[in-house]
């Protein structure tokens, strides 16, 4: 899976959503798309087939959890697993792609 193409560092995590018959998970997002003159907007990220999702994180004081990085952190079959560390832990997410995508409302 290549993730070169999605800036993760400074994105903000508002939602996740589960859609277990479709096996998605989608991410409504704060996201820099220009982040030298600091312009963030609302995006989705989708990550498709997922089978595994893991949230380690303590509670923020003062706001949702900021991405800081990810990294494809290993593959099995056709799946990567993908670490986003986030200013309150982490979260670790088994899955065959990821993708950004324009907001709509998800519900």
């Amino acid at each position: 899976m290549d993730i070169s193409d999605i800036h993760f560092h400074d994105t903000k995590i508002h939602r996740v959503i589960e859609d277990a018959g479709a096996k998605t998970l989608t991410m409504e997002v704060t996201y820099p798309v220009d982040w030298e003159q600091n312009i963030f907007e609302k995006r989705l990220l989708i990550f498709e087939d997922v089978h595994h999702y893991q949230v380690v994180e303590w509670e923020l004081f003062g706001g949702e959890p900021t991405i800081l990085r990810a990294e494809v952190v290993g593959t099995a079959d056709k799946w990567s697993k993908l670490r986003l560390d986030t200013n309150a832990g982490f979260r670790m997410l088994n899955c065959v792609s990821v993708r950004l995508s324009e907001y709509e409302n998800v519900a």
